[in-house]
């Protein structure tokens, strides 16, 4: 059975106009094709099945520029984003945490690009997964600074601190309590409660970054 074609639906950056004579590959295999035209101007015969499955976005325009950002540096955290997810090597912690890329984004530097201005990307951020057990997808991701970012790893220590859950050193960092980390550390390592342990006065001189057996 045909499939039936939806031409209000774009294709990456193909918009279809018109079904065309369908074509016999070298291999023998017939293939519907569709003439479309590319958000760059140009018109291009596609297959179907590779519109369909995603495996073409553009006349390779963008492939060839990026919109003239080709060598820019969010291009470069695009590729390498995409990179990451698509390594095939069984060891990287990628792999073995199924963390991938969204299509939409592995199809389309465009669309990256756009979700990038309109959520507040500026040079010298870095692009952050907010739950690291998931993936690259828009509701996933933000642009943080690279502190944050560092903060925000599966070794990081997470606290819910007035209802929210951040990494311990991060509220200490507002509060100005980089100091007391391993102090709070340790008070919550023996049970108690986030909030009191952050916000209970501390009395120096009981804590070492080694010892964690003494609570105030």
């Amino acid at each position: 059975m045909r499939d039936l074609v939806d031409f209000n639906i774009k294709y990456g950056r193909f918009t279809i106009l018109e079904e065309v004579e369908s074509k016999r590959l070298p291999s023998g295999q017939v293939n519907r094709f569709f003439k479309c035209e590319c958000s760059c101007g140009n018109i291009k015969d596609v297959r179907w099945v590779h519109l369909k499955r995603n495996k073409i976005s553009s006349c390779g325009c963008i492939v060839k520029t990026r919109n003239g950002l080709g060598n820019s540096l969010i291009c470069k955290v695009w590729r390498q984003m995409i990179s990451r997810t698509t390594n095939k090597d069984k060891t990287t912690n990628y792999y073995k945490k199924n963390i991938q890329t969204c299509d939409e984004w592995i199809n389309s530097f465009d669309s990256f690009y756009e979700w990038s201005n309109i959520n507040g990307y500026k040079k010298g951020l870095q692009i952050d997964r907010i739950d690291n057990s998931l993936g690259y997808f828009p509701e996933n991701c933000r642009w943080v600074t690279p502190k944050v970012n560092c903060n925000n790893r599966d070794v990081t220590f997470f606290v819910n601190y007035n209802g929210k859950k951040e990494s311990l050193k991060m509220v200490l960092y507002r509060l100005n309590k980089n100091n007391d980390y391993y102090t709070i550390l340790a008070r919550i390592k023996r049970g108690m409660e986030h909030n009191e342990a952050i916000d209970k006065p501390i009395r120096k001189g009981n804590y070492s970054k080694t010892n964690f057996k003494r609570i105030n």
